[in-house]
């Protein structure tokens, strides 16, 4: 069986991706065989780059910036293709993976797009931990849409003096 997912969670720009890369740093994490993305943001939050693990490649994925051939979500427009390679690379590398993490899972996943083929997958594979940025309202959604019965969680709170 799967372990559990581990979400981490909080409010929009509560430090979730922030905790996720501190994370995985550390031990024991940072000795583990590790897929997923990461979903870097530039200076304003108004483009989101994804970050595969893995190669270290990265792929501009969201901006409130509208693009020929993308599609709407929200302020931003969003590429299917930088979501169509970051699944490839995650479910190509689960099979050898013990750590497969997503940042984040959301609307576009709960709809069927964005990471959710990828997030799917990595949820039934056994010996796989996986760890998603999820923020606080989308969690029980998240679970319901996913068939997650139990979660770990860390939870993030803004520091005022930021």
């Amino acid at each position: 069986m799967a372990s559990r997912p581990l979400f981490i969670v909080g409010e929009r720009d509560g430090g979730k991706s922030t905790t996720l890369i501190r994370l995985l740093s550390e031990l024991p994490w940072r000795a583990m065989r590790t897929c997923g993305v990461l979903a870097l943001a530039n200076v304003g939050k108004t483009q989101y780059t994804l970050k595969d693990l893995g190669s270290k490649e990265t792929r501009l994925a969201l901006s409130c910036e509208p693009h020929d051939g993308w599609k709407r979500l929200g302020k931003f427009s969003y590429d299917e293709d930088a979501f169509n390679w970051a699944n490839k690379r995650i479910i190509r590398s689960l099979p050898q993976a013990e750590l497969a993490v997503f940042d984040e899972i959301g609307r576009l996943e709960m709809e069927g797009g964005g990471l959710a083929p990828s997030f799917a997958e990595a949820l039934g594979r056994d010996g796989v931990l996986v760890a998603a940025v999820v923020r606080t309202p989308f969690v029980e959604a998240v679970k319901e849409c996913f068939g997650i019965e139990a979660i770990d969680v860390i939870v993030c709170q803004r520091d005022e003096n930021e």
